[in-house]
Protein backbone atom coordinates (compact mmCIF):
# COMPACT_ATOMS: atom_id res chain seq x y z
CA UNK A 1 0.00 0.00 0.00
CA UNK A 2 1.81 3.59 -1.13
CA UNK A 3 2.13 5.95 1.42
CA UNK A 4 2.93 9.30 0.60
CA UNK A 5 4.11 12.45 2.59
CA UNK A 6 4.74 16.14 2.44
CA UNK A 7 5.50 18.69 5.57
CA UNK A 8 5.95 22.45 4.76
CA UNK A 9 5.83 25.54 6.79
CA UNK A 10 4.13 29.42 6.26
CA UNK A 11 4.71 32.73 8.43
CA UNK A 12 1.61 33.88 8.45
CA UNK A 13 1.01 37.59 10.00
CA UNK A 14 -1.94 36.66 12.79
CA UNK A 15 -1.76 35.87 16.28
CA UNK A 16 -1.46 31.83 17.12
CA UNK A 17 -5.16 31.93 18.52
CA UNK A 18 -6.40 33.48 15.46
CA UNK A 19 -4.70 30.77 13.20
CA UNK A 20 -5.87 28.41 15.85
CA UNK A 21 -9.70 28.95 15.80
CA UNK A 22 -9.61 29.23 12.11
CA UNK A 23 -8.40 25.85 11.74
CA UNK A 24 -10.56 24.77 14.06
CA UNK A 25 -13.10 25.83 11.82
CA UNK A 26 -13.01 22.68 9.61
CA UNK A 27 -16.99 23.45 8.60
CA UNK A 28 -14.90 26.52 6.27
CA UNK A 29 -12.07 24.47 4.58
CA UNK A 30 -13.98 24.36 1.38
CA UNK A 31 -13.80 28.54 1.58
CA UNK A 32 -9.89 28.38 1.25
CA UNK A 33 -8.84 25.03 0.59
CA UNK A 34 -9.53 24.40 -2.85
CA UNK A 35 -9.05 20.64 -3.15
CA UNK A 36 -12.23 20.30 -0.27
CA UNK A 37 -15.78 20.39 -1.90
CA UNK A 38 -17.88 19.67 1.28
CA UNK A 39 -16.97 19.94 4.85
CA UNK A 40 -19.48 18.66 7.40
CA UNK A 41 -18.54 18.61 11.61
CA UNK A 42 -20.84 15.49 12.32
CA UNK A 43 -19.83 15.85 16.33
CA UNK A 44 -17.85 18.33 18.55
CA UNK A 45 -17.02 18.20 21.81
CA UNK A 46 -18.41 20.08 24.67
CA UNK A 47 -16.66 23.38 24.06
CA UNK A 48 -17.42 23.49 20.32
CA UNK A 49 -14.21 21.86 18.99
CA UNK A 50 -14.73 19.68 16.33
CA UNK A 51 -14.06 16.17 17.29
CA UNK A 52 -15.21 14.13 13.62
CA UNK A 53 -15.80 15.82 10.14
CA UNK A 54 -16.71 14.18 6.71
CA UNK A 55 -15.45 15.51 3.76
CA UNK A 56 -15.71 15.62 0.03
CA UNK A 57 -12.26 16.03 -1.67
CA UNK A 58 -11.41 17.03 -5.87
CA UNK A 59 -8.33 14.60 -6.94
CA UNK A 60 -6.75 13.62 -9.93
CA UNK A 61 -8.90 10.04 -10.13
CA UNK A 62 -12.05 11.82 -9.26
CA UNK A 63 -13.95 12.88 -5.84
CA UNK A 64 -12.75 11.48 -2.64
CA UNK A 65 -15.26 10.75 0.40
CA UNK A 66 -13.56 10.13 3.96
CA UNK A 67 -14.19 11.09 7.65
CA UNK A 68 -11.53 12.56 10.19
CA UNK A 69 -10.78 12.26 14.01
CA UNK A 70 -9.44 15.40 15.85
CA UNK A 71 -7.02 15.74 18.55
CA UNK A 72 -6.97 19.49 20.14
CA UNK A 73 -3.69 21.08 21.99
CA UNK A 74 -3.10 24.26 23.14
CA UNK A 75 -0.48 24.72 19.76
CA UNK A 76 -2.43 22.69 17.21
CA UNK A 77 -4.38 20.03 16.13
CA UNK A 78 -3.90 16.80 14.56
CA UNK A 79 -6.02 13.97 13.07
CA UNK A 80 -6.47 10.93 11.42
CA UNK A 81 -8.68 9.08 8.95
CA UNK A 82 -12.08 7.04 10.18
CA UNK A 83 -13.17 5.99 7.07
CA UNK A 84 -12.24 6.72 3.49
CA UNK A 85 -13.03 5.78 -0.32
CA UNK A 86 -9.89 6.29 -2.19
CA UNK A 87 -7.75 6.82 0.63
CA UNK A 88 -7.10 3.73 3.15
CA UNK A 89 -5.72 6.34 6.31
CA UNK A 90 -4.29 9.44 6.77
CA UNK A 91 -2.73 11.52 9.06
CA UNK A 92 -1.85 14.88 9.65
CA UNK A 93 -1.21 18.05 11.84
CA UNK A 94 -0.69 21.33 12.39
CA UNK A 95 1.56 22.65 14.46
CA UNK A 96 2.00 26.68 15.79
CA UNK A 97 4.64 28.52 16.96
CA UNK A 98 4.29 32.13 17.92
CA UNK A 99 7.03 34.37 16.09
CA UNK A 100 5.87 37.33 18.24
CA UNK A 101 4.85 40.76 17.34
CA UNK A 102 1.46 39.09 15.93
CA UNK A 103 3.15 36.40 13.76
CA UNK A 104 2.73 32.85 13.75
CA UNK A 105 4.61 29.77 12.14
CA UNK A 106 2.58 26.79 11.00
CA UNK A 107 3.89 23.63 9.98
CA UNK A 108 1.66 21.15 8.26
CA UNK A 109 2.60 17.61 7.96
CA UNK A 110 0.26 15.08 6.35
CA UNK A 111 0.67 11.45 5.83
CA UNK A 112 -1.76 9.73 3.08
CA UNK A 113 -2.40 5.89 2.51
CA UNK A 114 -4.00 4.98 -0.62
CA UNK A 115 -4.10 2.13 -2.77
CA UNK A 116 -3.68 4.65 -6.05
CA UNK A 117 -1.78 2.76 -9.27
CA UNK A 118 0.62 5.99 -9.44
CA UNK A 119 4.24 6.45 -9.98
CA UNK A 120 5.94 7.86 -6.99
CA UNK A 121 7.40 11.27 -8.32
CA UNK A 122 3.28 11.86 -9.34
CA UNK A 123 2.22 10.93 -6.12
CA UNK A 124 4.61 13.41 -4.09
CA UNK A 125 4.25 16.11 -6.87
CA UNK A 126 0.40 15.85 -5.20
CA UNK A 127 0.85 15.65 -2.05
CA UNK A 128 3.48 18.14 -1.70
CA UNK A 129 0.77 20.71 -3.95
CA UNK A 130 -2.27 19.23 -1.46
CA UNK A 131 0.09 20.89 1.89
CA UNK A 132 1.24 23.82 -0.33
CA UNK A 133 -2.23 25.28 -1.60
CA UNK A 134 -3.92 24.26 2.12
CA UNK A 135 -0.73 26.74 3.64
CA UNK A 136 -1.40 29.30 0.97
CA UNK A 137 -5.30 28.91 1.29
CA UNK A 138 -4.37 29.65 5.37
CA UNK A 139 -2.33 32.74 4.72
CA UNK A 140 -4.38 34.06 2.15
CA UNK A 141 -7.74 33.88 4.29
CA UNK A 142 -6.12 35.26 7.30
CA UNK A 143 -3.90 38.15 5.54
CA UNK A 144 -6.13 38.83 3.70
CA UNK A 145 -4.18 38.60 0.24
CA UNK A 146 -4.92 37.60 -3.32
Amino acid sequence: MPTDHARRDVEIDAAPEVVLHTLRDVGSQPEWIPTIKEAEVTESDPAGLPVTARFAAATAVGTDRYTLAYEHGPAGMSWTMVEGRLQTGQEGRYTLEPLGRGRTRVTYDLTIHHNLPLPGFIRSRIITGLVDETLTGLRRRLEGTP
